[in-house]
């Protein structure tokens, strides 16, 4: 993941994220993390990728809380999905994810 690009980085996440990564001592598998977790966000509401155009910004991930905005919030109320749950786990060399929908 180009986690050094700035133009992938402001493509991908929010302000709030991007603060939040960089702050952290391994940033690049925070970015990493949250990314393959927007991935899993958008499976869970059944929203087919667009690939390199997928609006991963409307999926915004901090610590305690997912935020979605436009087509994913869109598509989340359209299934009466109220909240998303979002577990994170990584170290500096791995990261996972797990995603669930109520």
């Amino acid at each position: 993941m180009p986690t050094e690009s700035q133009t992938f980085i402001l493509r991908n996440f929010t302000d709030a994220e991007i603060a939040y990564c960089r702050a952290q001592p391994t940033f690049q598998v925070s970015f990493a993390a949250r990314w393959i977790s927007k991935e899993a966000v958008f499976k869970s509401l059944g929203v087919s990728s667009k690939g390199a155009g997928a609006a991963m910004k409307e999926i915004e991930i901090l610590p305690n809380e997912v935020t979605l905005h436009g087509e994913a919030k869109a598509a989340a109320a359209a299934k009466g999905i109220s909240k998303i749950h979002l577990s994170l786990s990584h170290s500096d060399v791995s990261f996972s994810s797990c995603c669930w929908t109520t």
